[in-house]
């Protein structure tokens, strides 16, 4: 191992041998300039970065932890995780992020600073503001970015471990009987994209399918034989396969021909879908439930058990 300072053309690099491979790796700013007291700077600021470097590899070939990556802040190590983290999940990283920077000190602390009082503290300062459900999904994120750095040695423990976790009261699952979907199938939706959100909330009763992917729904991920919907959900991203049964089929069968980039819902994307749309058009059916988008998965799994499945 070793890792040395090699000078190309003025520009400073870093000739690292590790493992039987050597490469050279950029200082990026750091140039020669003929002048001597600049460049005993410039070659000052270069032995710091040789040091650092030289300690990473060190720390890698012993199984410690990496002294330097620890430097890093939370919030940054988070916002890296944006990438490769599924469409799903990215909003309530993009939310914790948010948070982050509100808290103070939150935005800035580095990931080897970080204690069990500290993430009590932050957990504390958002149970404040906002619903016990929402802080316990906010801390799945911050918990799983932790157990990461102690897989890539940047800590040498998890300081989230001894954390309690938070009590969410159970909440009631609302869903439709038989009759009940029957009534809103017969009830009109009036506002704009109404009809559409008729239509996909009683499609949902019959196949489970998220708002997420009625939005996206085409006539492309409709098969006519068997006649079932094959389509790559949003949130997870496995590809499902949901058989049509006549009812669900009723539903959206106009009888015409569609391309099959055409969406199956059109309206439904650019309507508002909020609750208390749904909420008002269920009173108006006669139905006393809070329903939201989820309650027709809930229906959809009740309808399916009590038919035998």
């Amino acid at each position: 191992m070793g890792v040395n300072i090699w000078v190309n053309r003025r520009h400073l690099y870093l000739d690292v041998y590790h493992k039987g491979i050597r490469r050279r790796e950029k200082l990026f700013g750091l140039v020669l300039s003929g002048d001597k007291a600049t460049d005993k700077e410039t070659m000052r600021l270069a032995e710091i970065a040789r040091a650092k470097r030289a300690q990473q590899i060190f720390s890698e070939e012993m199984g410690l932890v990496d002294p330097v990556a620890g430097k890093q802040s939370l919030y940054s190590y988070i916002e890296k995780s944006l990438k490769e983290a599924k469409h799903a999940r990215r909003k309530s990283i993009n939310t914790v992020l948010k948070h982050l920077k509100d808290y103070h000190g939150g935005g800035c602390i580095q990931l080897s600073q970080i204690s069990g009082e500290w993430l009590k503290d932050f957990q504390d300062f958002l149970l404040k503001k906002l619903e016990p459900s929402s802080v316990k999904t906010y801390f799945v994120a911050i918990r799983a970015a932790l157990s990461r750095a102690v897989k890539e040695r940047i800590l040498t423990r998890n300081p989230a471990t001894g954390l309690e976790h938070i009590k969410v009261p159970e909440s009631d699952v609302v869903w439709l009987g038989p009759e009940e979907v029957q009534k809103l199938a017969e009830t009109p939706l009036d506002c704009k994209g109404g009809e559409d959100i008729r239509r996909a909330f009683i499609f949902a009763c019959y196949t489970g399918l998220r708002i997420s992917d009625l939005t996206t729904l085409a006539w492309g991920d409709i098969q006519h034989s068997p006649l079932q919907i094959t389509k790559r959900t949003q949130k997870t991203g496995v590809k499902a396969y949901i058989p049509l049964n006549a009812s669900a089929w009723a539903v959206i069968n106009d009888g015409a021909l569609h391309d099959y980039r055409d969406a199956v819902f059109p309206a439904l994307a650019k309507a508002n879908r909020d609750y208390k749309r749904l909420r008002q058009w269920a009173t108006a059916a006669g139905i006393q439930k809070h329903i939201g988008w989820h309650t027709a998965r809930h229906t959809f799994a009740v309808l399916s058990l009590e038919g035998g499945a």
